[in-house]
């Protein structure tokens, strides 16, 4: 696989143009174009460039309005977002805002977004919280593509959940993590590419494990850790679709395709004011915790997310991205 060298100022500018081009505002598209440029700067190109191309079918098909205005309704430390079959990102940056107000206001408050869409990766809506000294918990359902233990029918999708702690000084602590054992975007690359997938990441219609990508992906994603993991991604479809009154994973439409409409998929947002509760004593107790991760000789969860100058991106992605800005 050829590749070449580009800046994250590169991808998200160009980014930027090909999502405005194909019909998105550009206050929407500002915040997209940034999260696709982090996510390949951070090394996580699985929530990176690789769906522009399709976000870009999506504007020209409907699937996701490019010119959405979320519409936010604050209720004490109740916020909840529509966000009118538009971006995600746009909605949950807006939502976010006065999530924060709240939560410092409250000591905790909670948000739901309802009508939304590919959020991409869950941490880059919970660090800017983290930031502000708040723990921030964020989840989303997805298309339905993972089926629990001893099932055949896929009920959940990958239902990620990420989580960021602030840490007097210091980056914050992040987790990041779908509910699967794997992304799907990760094994629909292995299948283009024609490479083999680990036993253990996904099954076949019938329910054998396999591990040809082509079969997994006609059959069904598994979940991580098993019956445990089935368990919080149920979890997850409670408080991301049901308590937001988004489509369950089962009634969405999916990310890849430009059939179905818009997918409805929601997220739920949690924010928590430490110093509500546990007062100066937390960051105590986070430095105690980050010490004894030290003494044990492993890194923090997001200790490893350092940003790249220069990204190397297959460079059959990068002309089809550059295209996209011409191809209207």
């Amino acid at each position: 696989m050829s590749s070449i060298g580009v800046t994250a100022e590169e991808i998200e500018r160009t980014a930027l143009f090909a999502l405005i081009a194909h019909g998105a505002s550009v206050a929407n598209a500002i915040p997209v174009a940034r999260a696709i440029a982090r996510a390949e700067a951070e090394g996580n190109s699985i929530c990176g460039l690789f769906y522009l191309p399709i976000f870009c079918e999506h504007l020209d098909c409907g699937k996701v309005d490019g010119r959405a205005e979320p519409h936010v309704a604050v209720q004490a430390a109740v916020i909840q977002v529509d966000g009118r079959s538009g971006f995600a990102h746009p909605t949950i940056e807006v939502g976010n805002t006065a999530l924060a107000v709240a939560a410092q206001r409250y000591g905790i408050a909670s948000m739901a977004v309802r009508n939304s869409y590919n959020c991409l990766a869950l941490s880059h809506h919970v660090t800017p919280l983290a930031e502000q000294g708040l723990i921030g918990i964020c989840m989303s359902n997805a298309p339905a593509s993972v089926a629990p233990p001893g099932a055949i029918r896929r009920i959940f999708g990958t239902n990620p959940l990420a989580f960021a702690i602030p840490f007097a000084g210091q980056p914050p602590i992040v987790v990041d993590q779908s509910m699967s054992a794997v992304t799907k975007t990760e094994v629909i690359l292995r299948r283009n590419r024609g490479d083999p997938i680990p036993l253990g990441w996904a099954q076949d219609k019938a329910g054998n494990a396999v591990t040809d990508a082509a079969a997994g992906l006609e059959g069904s994603l598994l979940p991580a850790g098993g019956q445990k993991g089935a368990n919080v991604a149920l979890l997850i479809e409670v408080l991301a679709a049901a308590l937001t009154g988004s489509a369950l994973s089962t009634q969405a439409s999916a990310f890849g395709d430009n059939a179905g409409g818009p997918p409805g998929v929601g997220q739920f947002i949690i924010a928590i004011d430490p110093a509500h509760f546990a007062g100066q004593a937390f960051a105590a107790s986070i430095g105690h915790l980050a010490a004894a991760f030290t003494e044990a000789g492993v890194r923090l969860p997001g200790r490893t997310r350092n940003r790249l100058f220069e990204i190397e991106v297959d460079i059959n992605l990068w002309r089809k991205t550059n295209a996209l800005v011409k191809s209207v």
